[in-house]
């Protein structure tokens, strides 16, 4: 009985063309947006030497700084070359074009300027915000006291293992990075399935509810069929969004397959969890007002974890407010495929998939606690 629920769900499921497109063909096709947008980011063979400003009040900051801005190379030429500029003759250079931005470097912050946008000038952001995150990371460590001063100047500002890992796809890619924010959007859509399940379930919500409400079967048999009928699908629909991305827009995943179907897998339960749970809380709203609700905290929660360009806001989240971090599921899923797409250890990766699995538990718990406490009046 409880396989031939699961059919039947499945089936109504499929029936709903709507939330067919929302969960499956906008990500496929926002993703063709990205892969036009960023395909060009990763090639550096696009570059010529380009003149870079260095506006410093520091000079040993400026001095690592430079080192290491100028390991960036294109067949073993340099991508960028520093000129030591005032900031009256950056600014005056900037505006007539000659160098593609200048950095002013001060004992408290680096900053970049520029005057437009193209690839010059995006990886200069891109490479600012890889070096500021590293630095932070590094100090941190130091503080710890868990690694040697000699030992980060060694191993990590020499002369191309630094660049290397910002620039390279086989160590950063930036088009991956946004893909797998993107990645993480398309799977957060998944509350979606999950409030389709909670308005079909109450009788206070849909007619479908209270055909339900009167079977003579236990309601967490029902309920727990119909997370198991969204779920296979929800997770058929991200394996082909997955395999469009990696074998059409040719996005590199890295290697561990089996601990990225783990992600997906986690963080759909967590997801369609998340969305019974918003049906189940805010029942006295229409289907229309938990849709936007949804999509509304989904969008913020892209936002914080660097979808929208706010790769600076979300490294300074992870700093300072890194709680905040953990309890955003876009970030936490973003991360972890960085992470395995990056790092070797697989520390961080396990921890995110303890948060991940503590959210699903939580949320699939209270709406237990929901559903149980329903009682009606009358049918």
């Amino acid at each position: 009985m409880f396989l031939r629920l699961v059919i039947y769900r499945i089936k109504v499921l499929l029936q709903n063309r709507t939330l067919l497109f929302w969960t499956f063909a906008f990500p496929v096709v926002l993703g063709l947006l990205f892969n036009l947008a960023f395909s060009g980011l990763d090639d550096l063979g696009s570059l010529e030497t380009t003149e870079v400003g260095i506006v410093s009040t520091d000079e040993q900051k400026t001095d690592r700084f430079v080192e290491v801005l100028a390991s960036i190379e294109n067949d073993g030429e340099p991508v960028y070359r520093e000129k030591r500029l005032t900031k009256q003759e950056a600014i005056a250079q900037l505006a007539d074009d000659k160098i593609a931005g200048y950095y002013e470097i001060t004992p408290e912050d680096i900053s970049l300027s520029v005057s437009q946008n193209g690839i010059p000038q995006t990886v200069l952001k891109e490479f600012l915000n890889q070096y500021i995150q590293r630095t932070a990371e590094f100090e941190a460590l130091l503080a710890s006291g868990s690694v040697q001063p000699q030992d980060l100047s060694e191993d990590t500002f020499s002369d191309t293992e630094f660049v290397t890992e910002s620039h390279e796809s086989s160590n950063y890619s930036i088009k991956s990075f946004y893909f797998f924010t993107l990645v993480a959007m398309a799977i957060m859509y998944g509350f979606m399935w999950g409030l389709r399940n909670a308005n079909d379930q109450q009788a206070n919500q849909s007619s479908n509810g209270i055909r339900l409400c009167i079977m003579p079967k236990n309601k967490l048999m029902v309920a727990t069929a119909n997370l198991l009928a969204s779920f296979l699908l929800f997770y058929l629909q991200s394996m082909l969004i997955l395999a469009v991305f990696r074998f059409v827009y040719q996005v590199d995943f890295g290697d561990r397959w089996l601990h990225i179907f783990l992600v997906y897998a986690v963080a759909s339960v967590a997801t369609l969890s998340f969305g019974t749970l918003v049906g189940n809380v805010f029942a006295k709203w229409n289907f229309q007002q938990k849709i936007s609700l949804g999509v509304g905290v989904s969008m913020a929660m892209s936002f914080f974890a660097g979808m929208m360009g706010t790769q600076t806001l979300k490294h300074w989240i992870n700093v300072n407010l890194p709680l905040l971090g953990r309890i955003n599921l876009v970030n936490l899923i973003s991360d972890s495929l960085y992470q395995l797409f990056y790092y070797q250890s697989l520390k961080p990766f396990y921890q995110n998939m303890v948060w991940l699995t503590g959210f699903a538990v939580v949320f699939m718990l209270l709406s237990y606690y929901y559903e149980r406490k329903v009682q009606y009046d009358h049918l």
